[in-house]
């Protein structure tokens, strides 16, 4: 029925709000796009939660570019795993990825992130400066690789 013959105060159920995509398609590596192919196929139809996701999935892999993994200048580039060592030792791995495969407790950042921008074109050898948990630390470029 059209909205016209509807009292004013009736709720029109305009189905569930999607957070706006960029008009330009982001970059996905392709592991990333695998990963949202593979959950999307693995949503089975039921509540309103999971169709949500569903169209949400739908819109990330319709606006999205699949980039390969490539270094840039000789130093990481997007889809790059850069393993970086603190002054303690302890080792960490960085993946520079798009927006929509962002985990940060995986490693997976994006190069527009405070780090990712100081891990971009780094090189094995390369000391970085980081902020984390409000305190600086240096970070030492141990390995730079092509594809995570």
């Amino acid at each position: 029925m059209s909205k016209a013959f509807l009292p004013e105060d009736t709720a029109v159920d305009a189905g569930p709000v999607l957070p706006p995509r960029p008009a330009t398609p982001l970059p996905i590596t392709p592991e990333g796009h695998r990963r949202l192919v593979e959950e999307r196929a693995a949503l089975t139809p039921g509540d309103e939660a999971t169709k949500t996701r569903a169209l949400v999935l739908d819109r990330i892999l319709a606006s999205v570019d699949v980039v390969p993994p490539a270094l840039l200048d000789g130093g990481a580039g997007f889809g790059c795993a850069i393993d970086v060592r603190d002054e303690r030792g302890a080792r960490r791995t960085y993946v520079l990825v798009g927006p929509d495969e962002v985990d940060p407790a995986a490693g997976r950042i994006t190069a527009e992130s405070p780090i990712g921008r100081r891990l971009l074109r780094a090189k094995a050898g390369d000391v970085i400066e980081n902020e984390r948990g409000g305190k600086s630390e240096e970070l030492e470029v141990i390995a730079v690789r092509v594809g995570a």
